[in-house]
């Protein structure tokens, strides 16, 4: 009879260990999809019809034959050079893409090219592209190392430094701020000026951890900028979508960069989703943040 007892006790506690195992699957499953879905919802470009019209204007694009396009190899990294084909250009713009950390250039490469030549188009100048390190496999720092690196890279080509903007969407946009702030952390000459599009300022959440992080902390100013200082820093355009969740990300930088005594225009364009400036010539608005760049760096290059 005892023995009957313990092993239907021995039973029971293989079944509520069964039971416990299984719970802590699902649930690390359950974590697991809201994490992803979570990370989607603040850096995703908008509902599926503006992701349909980005594959659409993706698909169709070509590059025209007035420009020329380069893939430059710098110590292992990959970067795209971008240039109307039989010039010099005087001056060059550092774009880093957007893609959580996560999503190299490869992912999304045509996007990137469609706004490199934007840029080129608008001001003339030679757009490099960094296909930079992304996690996993990759955290910080080897984003902002790639980012320094092509800087570095500018300069190295005669490109003086008040001649190099760095501009950057997303993800980029938050590594364009923490590279110029280890650019001046670094006694480096600065750029002339930053542009950002939504940018991924703050990576410092309760419910998420980016696997960029690392080993490192979310508050750590080179990945999350928002935590930065700015004095010193160039003039900034800062462009931020007024229905994304996203925008403070841009509104708090762009406050402390101003109380910092830095040049800063920050504009919320209402009803914008995150990033929508790539959807240029699909929509006004995007049309229209592209006029803004363009003045902005008409302005920047009259001063220098």
């Amino acid at each position: 009879m005892k023995k009957s007892k313990n092993d239907k006790l021995a039973k029971l506690i293989i079944l509520i260990l069964i039971v416990c195992i299984a719970a802590v699957g699902i649930w690390h499953l359950i974590k697991n999809i809201g994490v992803r879905a979570y990370a989607k919802n603040r850096l995703g470009i908008g509902e599926n019809s503006n992701i349909e019209h980005l594959n659409q204007l993706n698909s169709n694009w070509t590059l025209p034959e007035n420009y020329t396009l380069e893939i430059k190899e710098v110590r292992g990294i990959a970067m795209e050079w971008l240039q109307t084909k039989d010039t010099k250009p005087d001056k060059a713009i550092l774009q880093l893409h957007g893609g959580a950390y996560t999503r190299s250039l490869k992912d999304n490469g045509i996007t990137y090219r469609r706004a490199a030549l934007q840029y080129a188009r608008i001001s003339g100048a030679g757009v490099l592209t960094v296909d930079y390190r992304v996690a996993p496999e990759h955290p910080y720092p080897a984003a902002l190392e790639d980012a320094v690196l092509a800087y570095k890279w500018l300069l190295e080509q005669g490109y003086p430094s008040e001649r190099i903007i760095i501009a950057g969407d997303s993800a980029g946009g938050g590594l364009a701020l923490a590279t110029a702030l280890y650019i001046r952390d670094h006694d480096m000459l600065m750029p002339a000026a930053l542009i950002t599009m939504s940018a991924w300022t703050n990576l410092n959440y309760k419910r998420w951890t980016s696997p960029y992080i690392g080993n490192d902390r979310a508050d750590n100013p080179y990945i999350s900028p928002v935590y930065g200082e700015f004095d010193g820093f160039p003039p900034m355009l800062m462009q931020v979508g007024g229905d994304e969740m996203l925008l403070n990300d841009t509104i708090e930088v762009a406050q402390k960069a101003k109380e910092a005594g830095v040049s800063v225009r920050q504009t919320t364009y209402p009803g914008m989703f995150h990033v929508f400036q790539m959807l240029f010539p699909e929509i006004p608005e995007a049309n229209e943040a592209w006029d803004e760049i363009e003045e902005f760096i008409k302005e920047i290059c009259s001063e220098k």
